[in-house]
């Protein structure tokens, strides 16, 4: 007797899966229960920036990206890939 194993064409990457599971708003209770003196907007930002950084850096891990660009956004330099002064239609 053969046994045929169907392999999955797309596998889901951990990058997607984090980020369709995790629950901001679990976050910011969890910030906000061990910060209560952070007002919730401040604790809701602070955990939409751990999940994005943490999207970005799985992401990264996964990816085939060039080491100048993951440097780049290892070293919190989002400016620069939104700064076209050299671009003629924004000037």
């Amino acid at each position: 007797m053969t046994k045929i194993v169907k392999f999955p064409k797309h596998k889901i990457q951990y990058s997607d899966r984090f980020f369709r599971k995790i629950d901001p708003k679990a976050v910011t209770h969890c910030i906000k229960m061990s910060n209560p003196k952070l007002s919730a907007k401040v604790a809701h930002a602070i955990a939409l920036a751990l999940v994005y950084t943490t999207y970005v850096e799985l992401v990264l891990d996964e990816e085939e990206i060039p080491q100048e660009i993951v440097d780049i956004v290892r070293n919190n330099d989002f400016k620069s890939f939104i700064d076209n002064s050299n671009d003629k239609r924004f000037n």
